[in-house]
């Protein structure tokens, strides 16, 4: 028990004398030197979890609720579960990472603008349903229906950026 106490000690020491660096465990912040309180997991995605804590480790607010605007370009991010989280979000840049369901996208309410070139998406029925979106970006998305393209380019006029190829 001496053992443990002495290595909390130390280690305890040792994160303070780091006042730059978070430390980080099984993709969840045990220390951060803001001493503010880590962000609760969120997102199913470690790294757009990761991406959300550094956008509100700068933020005035700490609430995700609060987020209009996210940019996570080339996060490596695969899933969008859990972004229900994010339920004022007008704004999202999530080019060049590994996204293919939108569904999630559902519940974003207040969503205007959405990025998503050069990901993995194929179905984009989702976004038809969003009742304010007006700009979409897919390029390098060629394995989208063309006429689910079509269908949304009525939605959103000519500010939808069309992949150079889709699937008849």
């Amino acid at each position: 028990m001496k053992y443990i106490t002495a290595v909390v000690i130390v280690l305890t020491f040792t994160i303070s004398a780091c006042s730059r660096y978070q430390v980080v465990l099984n993709d969840n912040v045990v220390y951060s030197p803001t001493g503010a309180p880590p962000t609760p997991n969120l997102l199913n995605d470690a790294n757009f979890q990761g991406c959300l804590n550094q956008y509100l480790s700068n933020a005035a607010s700490k609430d995700p609720a609060t987020v209009k605007l996210l940019a996570c370009p080339s996060a490596g991010i695969q899933s969008l579960a859990g972004i229900n989280a994010l339920p004022n979000l007008e704004q999202l840049e999530l080019s060049d990472n590994q996204i293919s369901d939108l569904s999630p996208l559902l519940s974003l309410r207040n969503l205007r603008v959405l990025s998503l070139r050069n990901n993995r998406v194929t179905n984009i029925n989702a976004l038809k349903s969003l009742p304010i979106l007006r700009f979409v970006a897919l390029q390098g998305n060629n394995g989208i229906n063309c006429t689910q393209l079509d269908d949304l380019e009525k939605k959103v006029g000519n500010s939808l950026n069309r992949p150079d190829n889709c699937r008849q």
